[in-house]
């Protein structure tokens, strides 16, 4: 099963875009399948192995997908139905054994271990190629698996079919067509235990009924990750390398990121000496603003410029120099007309005197006169008291002289700063000045007589006032131009500091250049170093590079080739089951026809991928859909997983159907059903069918369904339990089954006693299919069957039994097939008035009783032709 799948899978490989890599390995897996097999993903045996077949001679492998097989072929014989079989030695068999399988029917008996799986097997490997059970045990040659350990030999059977023309072919295994012929028990087992595994066991619904564990399980064994645990794909050489770049890479990176920094740097040096001057390039800026060696720049010359100092300012003006003087002129009149004032007041101010003085004795002497030394408590006039008084008359005095004293104080204020304007003039003019003698020095107070001298002529025929504003004027003057001058000195500062801003901006591009210059210099230099002390390195990395392009492109076929396997591995369940659902739901039915109607079903969706469920909804309610595996019986799982496979052997038109043990497949609730759909109903009536079965009473009840004429076309043999000579004992039935064939040949033997037995044992099976086949077909308005037992452990009376179904039948208004020849059949047994010699003959024929006269062999043959004329018409 896994060769063929895994053939099938490379069909896949012809129809799309798979690369030439993924082919190889591919191709790989295909030759060396059987060993693959047995290694598992446990310690990467499997993957290591690929990657070991692979390294050596990748190059030559073949990258074409050639599938040499039947099963790649559209040109295959189409049989008709298998017609004979050579087998052995082969498993059971230990010896060659012939079986005549030309029939539509061939049913196989034999209890358990009596060989009907060698049976089986044979017909599956000479169909199929393969047996998958020993795939399942894990042979890597099936050979081993298929001989016979007696005599240790296997020998291929050997199968002859007949084509659409009747004629002979051998049959040449083919699995694509010829793997839904068989139905397995141990797969229906399986799929009706999968509800008790786990969810992710039950995703394996579909695979397990289809026998698709193998591979399934082959697949799941490829190791989906491939990496340096299994191949090289870095290189030990590329590695060591890659560690010591890696020592160099802050050094690479310095050199990036200053080269970078180069280009930040220019940047800024454009757009600073556009600051500077349209148009003007970052050096002829550094030029002119710092200089060369041949030429001073802007800010040596300003500094030049800047280091002749500014001339000290008088601030004397002549405007203010006459203010003070004419100030000095109006008080020194005010003081001489207060004066006057006061003058024309002497004698009042004798007496302001004398009171003054004796006001000032009283602390001193307060009891007595101060004159005369009289207590003053004796005296006329106190002396202190009247001094007081008078003073207070004299108030007006105080007053001129109070204002005296202001004056004369403004001008002496006047008169100094007017010395001081002599001063500044002697300091600033010092040469030849005649105001030197005019000079007061310092802590000496200038009087009205220095200022009375400076009006008096001097031999120049100039006052010394006319030299002091004579000189004031040229100082106004003087300062007039240090003004100009330090305003042109700021301004010159101004630039200077302008300049000096950008020098400074320029110093750090300058500094920032530099940097970044010498650390790319080291970084180079570092980096040509390395080169040259890893030459040797570096040129085994280069021869080493093809080792590692082989293993990458083993590692990407591997990759695809593994997704590729799995996504089929996945798709496969659904691939099979595709469109089967509703013949799915009408076979599942049909097992379950004697169920009540809201027992079955309206709708089966199979699952199409690993996370779908089973899904059923009910005749009852068809919108509503149910887990099967959650609500479903097991015997009623079981009548699905054979619903699927019997679909899928009537959607791919399977000329066969291989049953291998029905008996152990399905339950007994089911069997007489599944019976009516393999021999009743339409689905398989040109197919032919081939039942293995343990069970004899389904192996005689089937028989009995195929009825008389079937049952004599169809090849029967039973497998002995009995293994004298550890071969398998096949015995071809040499008396049918069927209890109108053997009624019919015990007759024309003469044996009629026996042929009476098998007479009644018929009757009973007939009268059971006449009652199925009035209830299928009556009115509804006909009567019902009614039948009496003797006790509840009791079969039904027979007599009655046919009785009631004659007088139904004959006056049912349904027109109900084969109406008369039933009702005939069952008239000539019965009698037209319930006696007949017929039915005693029927009892006496079965029991055992001593002195029995001999029978008529006229009414023993008009009893069997009557059960074949019965037989007839329900078949």
């Amino acid at each position: 099963m896994v060769r063929e799948e895994y053939l099938r899978f490379l069909q896949t490989f012809n129809v799309d875009s798979t690369s030439i890599n993924a082919k190889k390995i591919a191709n790989i897996v295909l030759d060396n399948l059987e060993e693959l097999t047995q290694l598992s993903t446990h310690q990467g045996q499997r993957i290591r192995r690929i990657i070991a077949l692979a390294q050596p001679q990748w190059n030559e492998i073949r990258t074409d997908i050639t599938i040499i097989n039947s099963a790649n072929s559209n040109d295959y014989q189409r049989i008709k139905q298998l017609k004979h079989m050579v087998v052995g030695p082969f498993r059971g068999f230990a010896r060659a054994e012939e079986f005549n399988l030309d029939s539509q029917c061939v049913l196989i008996y034999g209890p358990n271990g009596t060989g009907k799986s060698s049976f089986c097997e044979a017909l599956e490997y000479g169909l199929l190629g393969s047996v998958s059970e020993a795939e399942t045990k894990r042979f890597r040659d099936q050979a081993e698996y298929l001989k016979n350990a007696h005599v240790n030999q296997f020998t291929p059977p050997h199968i002859i079919a007949k084509d659409a023309n009747e004629d002979d072919v051998i049959v040449e295994p083919n699995a694509s067509k010829y793997r839904f012929c068989f139905v397995e028990k141990n797969r229906i087992d399986n799929f009706s235990r999968i509800a008790a595994q786990a969810p992710s066991k039950q995703t394996e619904l579909i695979s397990t009924l289809f026998g698709l564990e193998a591979f399934t399980d082959y697949v799941r064994n490829f190791t989906t990750e491939i990496d340096e645990r299994y191949i090289d794909i870095q290189g030990e050489k590329t590695k060591l390398l890659a560690q010591k770049r890696l020592e160099l890479s802050s050094a690479e990176q310095i050199k990036i990121n200053n080269i970078a920094e180069l280009e930040t740097i220019t940047q800024e040096e454009l757009a600073l000496a556009q600051r500077y001057k349209n148009n003007f390039s970052f050096n002829l800026m550094v030029s002119e603003i710092i200089g060369t060696t041949d030429s001073l720049g802007a800010i040596h010359q300003l500094e030049k410029e800047l280091q002749t100092p500014v001339p000290l300012k008088s601030n004397l003006t002549t405007s203010a120099l006459d203010i003070l003087i004419n100030n000095i002129q109006v008080n020194i009149n005010q003081l001489n007309s207060q004066q006057q004032e006061l003058g024309s007041y002497s004698q009042q101010i004798s007496f302001k005197q004398l009171y003054e003085a004796v006001i000032q004795i009283q602390p001193s002497n307060p009891e007595s006169c101060p004159a005369c030394h009289t207590p003053l408590n004796l005296v006329t006039i106190n002396p202190y008291l009247h001094s007081q008084e008078e003073l207070e008359k004299l108030q007006h005095l105080a007053k001129i002289q109070k204002r005296i004293q202001d004056t004369q104080q403004t001008i002496g204020q006047q008169l100094f700063s007017l010395s001081q304007i002599v001063n500044t003039c002697l300091h600033f003019l010092s040469t030849n000045n005649q105001l030197v003698a005019y000079q007061i020095p310092n802590g000496i107070q200038p009087t009205l007589s220095w200022w009375n001298s400076l009006l008096q002529y001097l031999a120049d025929g100039y006052t010394p006032y006319q030299h002091i504003v004579a000189q004031v004027k040229h100082l106004e003057n003087t300062d007039l131009l240090s003004s100009q001058a330090q305003a042109t000195r700021n301004s010159t500062l101004e630039e200077l500091n302008r300049l000096r801003e950008f020098e400074r901006q320029i110093t750090i591009l300058q500094t920032r250049r530099n940097t970044a210059l010498k650390e790319i210099s080291k970084a180079e230099l570092l980096i040509t170093n390395f080169n040259t002390q890893n030459a040797q390195l570096i040129n085994e990395v280069t021869l080493e590079e093809s080792i590692l392009q082989r293993n990458q492109s083993i590692l990407e076929g591997y990759t695809e080739f593994v997704t590729k396997i799995n996504a089929y591995s996945r798709l496969l369940p659904s691939q099979l089951v595709a469109d089967l659902g509703e013949t799915v739901t009408t076979l599942y039915n049909a097992f379950n026809r004697y169920d009540a109607s809201h027992e079955k079903l309206a709708s089966v969706k199979l699952p199409l991928t690993q996370s779908q469920k089973l899904l059923i909804s009910f005749q009852k309610d068809p919108t509503t859909f149910f887990d099967a595996l959650h609500i479903l019986s097991e015997g009623h799982i079981r009548c699905i997983g054979l619903a699927i496979l019997l679909a899928k052997n009537i959607k791919e038109n399977c000329p066969i159907l291989i049953f291998d043990d029905p008996v152990n497949a399905i339950d007994d609730e089911h069997r007489a059903a599944i019976r009516e759909t393999l021999f009743k109903d339409s689905f398989f009536e040109q197919t032919q069918i081939i039942l293995a079965i343990h069970g004899e009473e389904f192996f005689n009840n089937t028989h009995q369904m195929l009825g008389k004429e079937r049952a004599a076309i169809s090849q029967s043999y039973i497998f002995s339990p009995h293994k004298p000579d550890n071969h398998i004992y096949v015995l071809s039935l040499q008396r049918p089954r069927n209890h109108v064939l053997v009624a019919r040949e015990l007759y024309s033997r003469g044996e009629y006693r026996d042929a009476l037995m098998s007479s009644r044992r018929a009757l009973e099976n007939l009268c059971d299919k006449t009652w199925f086949h009035y209830g299928k077909h009556c009115d509804r308005n006909d009567g019902l069957i009614s039948v009496s037992r003797r006790s509840p452990d009791q079969p039904w009376d027979l007599r009655n039994l046919a009785e009631n179904l004659k007088s139904k039948i004959d006056k049912s208004q349904a027109n109900i097939p084969k109406k008369t020849e039933i009702v005939s059949a069952l008239t000539l047994l019965l009698g037209p008035n319930g006696t007949s010699p017929c039915w005693r003959y029927l009892n006496k024929g079965t029991h055992d009783e001593d002195n029995l006269p001999e029978f008529d062999q006229h009414i023993v043959g008009k009893i069997v032709s009557s059960l074949e004329q019965l037989d007839s018409a329900l078949n």
